[in-house]
This record gives structure tokens, sequence and C-alpha cells, in this order.
């Protein structure tokens, strides 16, 4: 699993560090979710939990019935939800942090197409700028993988854009990953990460 996570894991290393003060945060809540047309509070709620009396959600695209039974279970791995940026030569050095970012929560939603089980996975979040940071774009790498056991079944790392405006030093985001697909057979047995990963972006 060092390969899928490495530097989420390993966040003593490198630039990359985990800041204690980001324990202090507080979880955000995100507005709004939308997946498969499917809109809510709670991005969690469009697994439509305990609604024994609403229908099946179907998917605009293929006209075919989501799955919710089969859907993997999906895991925030630990020491992937916190990661903090530092200007070039800085690392360590609070004074030094150009931003901070946090997941605080996690949902998907899957499918079956043919053989293969489609997920959209969403984790929502926030940036908050440091000391060193300014107004402008960044991007955090928000990683997915699919794992059956210790077989790699799929992974992506991604950069999710945050804009950081002038004189609002936090922002919220919504990443969406609706492209995660592995053989359907590994459904019962497979589980989802998602996690902020410093990368590198050239290896899976």
């Amino acid at each position: 699993m060092s390969a899928i996570f490495a530097h989420g894991r390993y966040v003593n290393e490198g630039r990359y560090i985990v800041s204690k003060r980001l324990l202090r945060f507080i979880p955000v809540l995100i507005g709004a979710a939308a997946i498969a047309g499917c809109t809510s509070s709670d991005p969690r709620a469009v697994l439509n939990p305990g609604g024994t009396d609403q229908q099946a959600a179907i998917d605009p695209a293929t006209n075919s019935q989501v799955v919710q039974g089969s859907c993997p279970q999906i895991v925030l791995r630990e020491g992937t939800a916190y990661y903090t940026r530092y200007a070039k030569g800085g690392d360590g050095d609070a004074t030094k942090v150009l931003y901070q970012a946090s997941i605080s929560d996690t949902t998907r939603q899957c499918r079956i197409s043919g053989d293969q089980m489609i997920v959209t996975v969403v984790a929502s979040g926030r940036v908050v700028s440091g000391p060193a940071g300014k107004p402008g774009t960044v991007e955090v790498p928000v990683r997915v993988a699919a794992v059956d056991g210790e077989t790699v079944l799929y992974s992506e790392l991604q950069k999710q854009p945050v804009i950081l405006l002038e004189g609002m030093p936090a922002e919220q985001f919504i990443f969406t990953n609706a492209t995660v697909a592995f053989p359907a057979s590994a459904a019962g047995t497979a589980k989802l990460f998602v996690g902020i990963d410093a990368g590198p972006y050239d290896t899976p």
C-alpha cells in the first residue's frame, strides 16, 4: 500500500509535513454535493440510506440502476486527511506555510456497467492560506484507489484546484472522481481509499 499513499502515510518526509495545528480546525460542513443528478446538503445522502419508500436512483448517462448494496466501503486513510505545503526551503517552519488543506467527509455511489463496477467518489474539505500564502489558485493532490487485498484495482492522483480570494483566507472545495472502475466481481471484497497525497504524479 505504500505505493498508493506513500507521502500521505510518511507525513514527516520532505516538505509535505502534517501540521498538528490542523487538528484544531473545525470539520467543514459542505453545503451541497451532486452525483448523478441528486443534490443534498449531506454528501452521503446520495446513497439513499434508510429510504424504504424511495425508488432506486437511475444513472442518467446509461439509464441503469445505481447499485448501492454492492458498493465497496470508502475509507479516508489515516495520515491523508491533512496536508501542509511550505514555501521552497521552508520545510517545518510555520512562518513559511503556503496553505493547509484538509478533507472532512467522503462518500461514493456505484453502478454496474457490463462486468465493471463504476464508482463516483466525492470528498469535501477546505484550504486555509498560511503566513506565506497569497491569493490565487492552489492545487490539492487527491488520490482515489480501489484495493482488493494486496491487489490495486484502480489508483489515480488528481489535482483539485481551489481559488483563495483576497480577504478570504479559507475556501471550501468538493472533489469528484466519477471514473473509478474495476471488475464488478471484486465489489464484495474491495475497499475504496481517498486522501490527500503529495505524489509523485507519474506513479500508480
